[in-house]
């Protein structure tokens, strides 16, 4: 008959069924005539005597149940109020506010090191004051002394320290101070108002800068206030100088002079608009626009007026060299390159020679030659060939020629072109193209194609097997060797009475073929999770089941590496105790965990 163990209170809290072992709290409650019961029940003994000394809280833990906290910066007694641990003596020590405090109870912060009281709302500070590690932060009055070249005093000051560190000093009056008699680190001078530290030059160093606005300044980063520009006139008497983001001018920031990657001067209109260079010969009545900047190019600012070159003066100035793809109107020099378009004009030889007669519209002279490749059609006079017969001395054919013979292939009346052999490269011939829908033809009224094969994703006999977008491979046999397998185990399907999680023992039972295991029963596998053989496949409703080879099992109670593993309830495994029948697997690995946990096994 099973166990009722009851609480102090009354209330009962399980029922141990004979046999069995019971793992509902952190002590393992032993049922009626279990076998072995002698080391569970001193275990029990000991972890009472030392009150579950641990690092970790007992997982399991009643109302009331105490704990000895070994942690190493902790070494407490701890008890269970029914939702969280609470220190049995002292203060709660940790580096965040802990929650569930009673109002009186006391939290020590690590971090700033520091004593807390929980008035039933908020934390309150016992003290000290300031965390030791933060250092003093407070604004001290000091009375020192100046040197006699200033003024020697004494001076009343306000120091402003954080950390322990004087970062400013307020003062009523400017003096140079005596660090031979009163020494503040990082100041000199003292200046009438507030001074940072290190800023004997006029601009603090290392970070210390007032942040705000101010109404008026001495220096702008450490650059006297009328060096900047002013609206109005600017005289310099030395050379301005911007940095690569360059300036902008207009309301708009139409103009916008710059640098680019380092070295790349930049003119640039923002708008859009065209950009003038004009030159002021008289005010308001004579300003030339000598040239304009368009997004389309380059124009003179009145047409036919102004000179790109020219005399200048008694000095004739000319550019080295023009480069453009079209060149309208009237030339005057040599040309060097090639001419397309209308030339209107004769073209003359470096002897004067008429090359091209722009009035007879004549190319060349007696004994002239015709140099390079001619695009278009050629005619002229019956002396002259308005057609070729041959190429490069090669006669065009529509047909292949006799062996030995060389000829220009020509397509024939429906396109084609004929040749024994095809010599050179043909694009995608490295490559086969996939097409499901294809259907190769037949030939001499074969059934099937004897000469093509056409490639497949699908199971098609008479095809060429392509891999599908996951990357498989489909066929209905794979006739050959398997070398290796990706997963561990071998199984088959069998169909269970509900659905059930990796690693759950099995057994012969229930509504269907197999059920969830319950105590004493001869277990014939677990639920496997990727199996390496698998039997029976083709079996609707069923899930594979591992018989053999190692797999994840779930487990209760403690487990060691080599403990043979016997079904116990809810589909679950235990180890087995000495001369238990029904053993079905060994576990590979150990756990001191009493919760259920997957453990790697091996099926017998």
């Amino acid at each position: 008959m099973a166990y009722q163990v009851n609480k102090f209170n009354g209330e009962t809290l399980v029922n141990v069924a004979d046999g069995t072992i019971d793992t509902t709290t952190d002590l393992r409650l032993v049922g009626k005539n279990y076998a072995g019961y002698g080391e569970i029940q001193n275990e029990n003994f000991v972890h009472l005597l030392e009150s579950f000394a641990n690092n970790t809280a007992p997982p399991k833990a009643l109302t009331g149940q105490i704990w000895y906290d070994n942690t190493a910066t902790t070494k407490k007694l701890k008890y269970y109020d029914g939702s969280r641990w609470k220190v049995a003596g002292g203060a709660e020590v940790s580096a965040s506010a802990p929650t569930g405090l009673s109002t009186g109870d006391f939290w020590w912060d690590t971090t700033a090191k520091q004593l807390f009281a929980w008035t039933g709302t908020e934390f309150a500070l016992v003290g000290p004051e300031a965390s030791p590690d933060l250092g003093s932060s407070i604004i001290s009055a000091a009375v020192v002394k100046g040197t006699s070249a200033t003024d020697v005093g004494p001076h009343t000051i306000l120091k402003v320290i954080a950390d322990d560190k004087v970062i400013g000093i307020f003062s009523k009056t400017a003096f140079t101070l005596d660090n031979s008699q009163n020494s503040i680190e990082d100041f000199t001078v003292i200046k009438k108002g507030f001074t940072l530290a290190k800023s004997q030059s006029g601009v603090s160093t290392d970070g210390y800068v007032m942040w705000g606005t101010a109404q008026n300044a001495n220096l702008l980063g450490g650059v006297p206030a009328n060096n900047f520009l002013q609206v109005g006139d600017n005289e310099f008497t030395s050379e301005v100088v911007f940095k690569d983001p360059g300036f902008t001018v207009g309301d708009g920031n139409d103009l916008r002079v710059n640098i680019e990657d380092g070295n790349i001067v930049i003119f640039e209109n923002r708008l859009g608009n065209p950009i003038r260079f004009r030159i002021t010969v008289t005010e308001n009545t004579d300003e030339r626009d000598v040239a304009i900047i368009k997004s389309t190019g380059i124009f003179p600012g009145v047409t036919n007026q102004y000179k790109l070159g020219g005399v200048d003066g008694v000095t004739t100035l000319r550019w080295s060299e023009i480069w453009a793809t079209t060149f309208n109107g009237a030339l005057t020099g040599n040309v060097t390159g090639n001419v397309t378009g209308n030339v209107t004009g004769n073209v003359l030889a470096t002897d004067t020679t008429v090359m091209i007669n722009a009035t007879t519209k004549t190319i060349g002279y007696t004994g002239a030659s015709l140099i390079g490749t001619l695009t278009g059609n050629c005619t002229g006079s019956s002396s002259q060939s308005t057609n070729a017969l041959q190429l490069n001395s090669l006669s065009p054919s529509v047909s292949v020629p006799a062996p030995g013979t060389q000829s220009i292939p020509v397509r024939d009346a429906s396109g084609n072109i004929a040749a024994n052999q095809f010599v050179g490269i043909s694009d995608n011939t490295d490559r086969m193209r996939i097409n499901d829908a294809a259907t190769d033809a037949t030939w001499n009224g074969a059934v099937v194609s004897t000469q093509y094969r056409s490639a497949k994703t699908t199971k098609t006999a008479w095809t060429i097997a392509a891999r599908d977008g996951s990357g498989n491979l489909l066929a209905n046999i794979f006739d050959g060797t398997a070398t290796a397998a990706q997963y561990a185990d071998l199984a088959e399907k069998y169909i269970p009475d509900q659905e059930y999680t990796v690693g759950t023992v099995m057994v012969i039972g229930g509504e269907k073929e197999i059920t969830a295991s319950t105590w004493g029963q001869r277990a014939i596998g677990v639920i496997s999770a990727n199996p390496a053989f698998m039997m029976n496949k083709d079996l609707e409703g069923g899930v594979y089941v591992a018989l053999k080879g190692r797999v994840p099992v779930r487990v209760t109670g403690t487990v060691k590496k080599g403990d043979r593993l016997i079904a116990s309830n809810g589909g679950l495994a235990v180890a087995a105790v000495p001369h238990s029948n029904d053993v079905f697997a060994i576990a590979l690995e150990s756990s001191d965990n009493q919760d259920e946990k997957l453990i790697e096994a091996v099926i017998l």
